[in-house]
């Protein structure tokens, strides 16, 4: 991750008419985009054939490497964090075949810390800590249980640490390159991170039933709902900051949630809505409507519904949308938000690379992504209807973007850029 240079920048035709926020609209029943893709999509899923003949295509090659880079026992004597460094780029965050990935992520597992803060501004809690060499990273802490299943709205629940460590490994077997580094790890909250903690995060920690817990600083963050250690050990997710030099720009989604019950978001009942996006100059041409896109089919996978912003890199005009603060995601498997896909079904564009890319995994992607989760520290990382609910939606994707093709031809819909 990186530290938080924001500049807010929305289409003022967007800013405007963003919501059905007039009384209007409020008890008007109008037929959702989301069930009317549904329909389709269900009826494309009941006859599909799921083989599919691509050339170049081979997943075991794509998992042997991946797992070869996790297991890597290089010694080396360059900085872990200077390494890590130098694979960013305005496209991609890390490499997709990164024999080093190793070496970074056992040292973020492995250096000492030596110091400790509150994270960065936000909703969830968090640690922001400095390892040996200087590097930052933040900690996410356990919150639930591998079985806990969290149900209510799409965007329910808080951060789960192990979603962000499925999250960065599915994304690399999705050849996507842009979620921070992340890793599992195991800390003692009172020997590893008390001697070396700032006073505004110390004085938010107690004892509990002989655990230590702490509560931080966050918007919701309070003593009634800290994160307990058993004991003295947590474990969490660690996510490496980015370099201080690529500063990062927010932009508002053009698919944001309304968050209320009562307010429709734009997005979810005008049938011509992606018209309107690509109309925008920063869609109308290169790679953010594509990167997008290829955002939502990732969140899909993950069960990620709130994604309600997004960052790219300010200093590049044709940033890579990077895929930040994955935390909730994969809370539950047995409901699949077909909202989410938004962005596929409406415009109907998809990254030729992604497409090939989710067609090697048909009927693998599951397993394949618990084979790279076993060398995690924390494995199991995921309880396995998770690993389930992956195989499911991936063949969801797949049909959606048969649909569109059959509607509008191939060559409108698989793309190298816009």
């Amino acid at each position: 991750m990186s530290k938080y240079h924001f500049e807010k920048e929305t289409s003022s035709s967007l800013q405007h008419s963003e919501h059905f926020s007039d009384r209007t609209y409020k008890n008007l029943s109008i037929t959702s985009v989301a069930a009317v893709a549904g329909i389709k999509i269900n009826t494309k899923l009941q006859n599909m054939n799921f083989t599919f003949n691509g050339k170049g295509l081979d997943y075991p090659r794509i998992v042997h490497y991946i797992k070869e880079n996790l297991r890597s026992d290089l010694k080396m004597k360059v900085s872990p964090w200077n390494l890590a460094a130098g694979w960013v780029n305005s496209r991609e965050i890390h490499g997709e075949n990164t024999p080093e990935l190793g070496f970074v992520l056992n040292a973020m597992v492995t250096y000492k810390i030596v110091h400790a803060g509150i994270g960065y501004k936000g909703t969830q809690l968090k640690m922001m800590l400095k390892l040996s060499g200087g590097q930052e990273v933040i900690f996410k802490p356990l919150k639930y249980s591998r079985e806990y299943v969290i149900t209510g709205s799409p965007y329910a629940g808080a951060d789960r640490h192990n979603g962000e460590i499925a999250a960065f490994h599915l994304n690399r077997l999705l050849g996507l390159c842009r979620c921070p580094l992340t890793v599992g790890r195991i800390i003692n909250l009172k020997t590893e991170v008390l001697p070396v903690a700032s006073e505004s995060l110390s004085k938010t920690f107690f004892t509990k039933e002989n655990d230590t817990c702490f509560y931080g600083h966050c918007y919701y963050c309070s003593p009634a709902d800290p994160a307990c250690a058993v004991g003295d050990v947590m474990e969490g997710a660690m996510i490496l900051m980015l370099p201080e030099k690529y500063r990062l720009k927010k932009y508002r989604s053009p698919w944001q949630r309304t968050y209320k019950d009562t307010v429709t978001a734009r997005w979810e009942q005008d049938f011509n809505y992606c018209d309107q996006i690509r109309k925008i100059n920063m869609f109308k041409k290169g790679n953010r409507l594509l990167d997008l896109i290829d955002a939502s089919v990732f969140d899909y996978l993950i069960g990620n519904a709130d994604r309600h912003h997004y960052e790219v890199f300010a200093d590049f005009p044709d940033s890579i949308v990077i895929l930040l603060d994955n935390g909730k995601s994969f809370g539950n498997p047995y409901w699949d938000e077909l909202t989410i896909l938004a962005p596929l079904y409406q415009c109907c564009r998809i990254r030729k690379k992604t497409y090939e890319r989710l067609w090697a995994f048909v009927g693998h992607l599951g397993q394949s992504l618990r084979n790279i989760l076993e060398l995690d520290q924390l494995s199991p990382v995921l309880a396995s209807p998770h690993y389930e609910s992956l195989d499911r939606r991936l063949r969801t994707i797949l049909a959606t973007i048969e649909v569109c093709v059959e509607e509008n031809g191939e060559e409108k819909v698989l793309l190298d850029t816009l």
